[in-house]
């Protein structure tokens, strides 16, 4: 491919930051479905030409990452769009309509306060031509502040690296990180973070209904899988921090279920995710008082494990069937969490099987009885294979 020399062009977000700031959050908030919101929309229109390459930067003081937004997306043939960060360790590659063919969509974050949109036109000192993208605005990063209304007392979560064969609590749930390893960090939409994890065998992933509230959120999510510490004395604490492998950006929307609070996406069949295994419901649900753990991606940091409460006794199901603000026939439990972990598997540290699924936080912390999920994909007549055993 040809490529001819490339025109920088400064896209300087700053100029309305006063504006912005009075009428935009600035630190991460829960939404009115109650996602942690780790970030904010800004408005361009910048529309670029196919046939000259050309260079753009994006960027907004102080964001903790950007995440560019295109409409009308068609590139010719051969024609590429890299979206990069200034020093090129984070690229991302679109051609065609774009992110799953969509013409309209939201590309994948790039860390820090700048982004470097690249058009690469296949024909070298080729005039100008019809539209190929615009650049309609961007998703931005607020700075990266602890959520932590679902700790309860003391932070008792850890890396999940400390669950790895060989590393100090590996004996303590032998195969937690193994079955964390199911579990990935969700961005959806370009500014919110959840929770989500594979269940059964087809390459299906379940999460919070209120992280998946339309069949369109499931076009615009980054399903990022082993974001984790590199250590076991390594925390991470930071939100989008230490990167994993993002293995899809789009998914297909499956079902959802306001009621018992869950969404079900499939993965595109190219998304490499045999490695990571699946995780299974427990056909029995829950039982009062077996000890738990909760594999989680709180703030949207590295994946850490909630095991203990203070003092050091296991978590366990508090309670069946309570009836909370957050729904009826809930399951409780006394385990660390944080915004960001909604959709996390609770699992049995006994058979390694989840019973419940984290949506609610407080102390005690609650979620949705499996045998709910059982029963409502029965009623719909949805098969997954191996969901449960």
């Amino acid at each position: 491919m040809a490529f001819s020399s490339l025109k920088k062009i400064i896209l300087l977000a700053a100029v309305a930051v006063a504006t912005v700031t009075a009428i935009t959050p600035d630190a991460p908030y829960y939404n009115q479905e109650g996602i942690l919101q780790i970030g904010t929309q800004e408005a361009l229109n910048i529309t670029v030409a196919t046939g000259i390459s050309r260079d753009d930067t994006v960027s907004y003081p102080d964001a903790s990452y950007v995440a560019v937004h295109f409409s009308n997306f068609d590139l010719p043939e051969g024609d590429l769009v890299v979206v990069r960060s200034p020093d090129s360790s984070v690229a991302h590659f679109y051609t065609g309509k774009g992110r799953d063919q969509q013409g309209d969509f939201i590309a994948s974050f790039v860390p820090g306060s700048t982004a470097i949109v690249q058009y690469f036109s296949a024909t070298a000192g080729a005039a100008a031509s019809a539209p190929g993208y615009t650049i309609s605005g961007f998703s931005r990063g607020f700075s990266d502040k602890k959520t932590s209304e679902s700790i309860c007392g003391v932070d008792n979560t850890v890396p999940a690296k400390c669950f790895q064969s060989g590393s100090t609590l590996y004996n303590t749930l032998p195969s937690a990180y193994t079955k964390g390893r199911a579990v990935a960090r969700l961005l959806i939409g370009g500014s919110s973070l959840c929770t989500g994890w594979l269940i059964g065998s087809e390459g299906h992933l379940i999460t919070n209904q209120h992280c998946i509230t339309a069949a369109a959120d499931a076009k615009s999510i980054d399903f990022e899988f082993g974001a984790e510490s590199a250590s076991c004395a390594t925390q991470c604490q930071t939100q989008l921090g230490c990167p994993g492998t993002v293995v899809a950006t789009t998914s297909t929307f499956i079902t959802n279920s306001a009621t018992y609070d869950y969404a079900i996406v499939k993965l595109p069949s190219t998304a490499a995710i045999s490695s990571y295994g699946y995780l299974q419901l427990r056909a029995a649900g829950p039982t009062k008082g077996e000890r738990i753990y909760i594999p989680q991606h709180p703030s949207g940091w590295a994946k850490r494990v909630a095991y203990i409460v203070d003092g050091g006794a296991s978590s366990t199901i508090t309670s069946l069937g309570g009836v909370t603000s957050c729904g009826s026939n809930e399951v409780g439990y006394n385990a660390d969490t944080a915004g960001g972990a909604s959709g996390s598997p609770v699992l049995s540290a006994t058979d390694n099987k989840v019973v419940a699924l984290h949506h609610c936080g407080g102390c005690a912390n609650t979620a949705i009885n499996v045998l709910d999920i059982i029963k409502d994909l029965k009623a719909k007549a949805i098969t997954i294979a191996n969901i449960s055993a």
